[in-house]
């Protein structure tokens, strides 16, 4: 499948930028007068406005190639929503997106931001455990994976994304810990870890994926949602202006099927 690329930054979009719901109804005029509507929930779409300056040759190149690919509005493409937590159920590990091995996960422990929405994670086996999501999020992508963690003890604690893995040394007080950087090459999924060593106790919150390099302000999630792979783009031209040597500026609309 063809996805929308990242500029070398490593970002989908630049700032501003414009989303907007769509929403369709069906209206049935009966012959007493009487109106029945009803959702029309396969029509949702969602329409981004994206705009891009000072970006180079190379990376316009990119954005030209897939435009050709599509053959305009014709063809659909992967887009992620580049302002989403990409994880389902960051606040529930008990959701079958979560694979959580076999770790014992607790809810309604203390969270860093003043309530009780974190979770407690016991790994009571010989061996490492995993809390683990996989996501339709393409490996040549540059992703940003954190989380919220605290250990009363120094406890061994790591995160994943494919092959890439960070240690850290947690400590009484809560800190976010941060992965960061593309997975596997060519890969359409992406696999993301929360590790925990063997017989150790962590306090976990806020787990979050994004389509960026660094973490931003945490956004809790239910269902799985921001990964459109059923996008287009809103016209058949892609004008660019040229603003200095080398660089360019060009403003992009997509059209994304919701999820229902």
């Amino acid at each position: 499948m063809s996805y929308f690329p990242q500029t070398g930054a490593g970002s989908i979009a630049q700032f501003p930028l414009q989303r907007t719901r769509q929403w369709r109804w069906i209206s049935n005029q009966m012959e007493s007068g009487e109106t029945i509507m009803l959702p029309d929930a396969p029509a949702s779409r969602i329409a981004w406005k994206l705009q891009y300056t000072d970006v180079t040759a190379a990376e316009a190149a990119r954005f030209n190639t897939l435009f050709a690919a599509a053959q305009g509005q014709y063809g659909s493409f992967l887009f992620v929503d580049p302002m989403a937590n990409l994880l389902a159920w960051s606040e529930d590990f008990t959701r079958p997106d979560w694979q959580p091995g076999l770790l014992h996960i607790s809810p309604g422990a203390n969270d860093p931001l003043g309530m009780t929405r974190a979770s407690l994670a016991v790994n009571p086996e010989q061996a490492e455990q995993s809390l683990t999501q996989t996501l339709n999020f393409p490996g040549d992508y540059v992703a940003c994976f954190s989380i919220w963690a605290r250990s009363d003890s120094s406890t061994a604690f790591g995160l994943t994304r494919d092959g890439l893995r960070s240690n850290f040394a947690l400590t009484p007080a809560w800190a976010r810990y941060s992965i960061s950087g593309t997975g596997i090459a060519g890969a359409p999924n992406s696999v993301f870890s929360v590790v925990i060593g063997a017989g150790q106790t962590v306090q976990i919150f806020g787990p979050q994926a994004e389509a960026q390099p660094a973490a931003s302000s945490y956004k809790q999630t239910s269902a799985a949602a921001g990964i459109y792979p059923e996008t287009y783009f809103a016209s058949d031209e892609l004008p660019m202006t040229c603003t200095g040597p080398g660089l360019f500026a060009f403003e992009i609309d997509l059209i994304s099927r919701a999820q229902s």
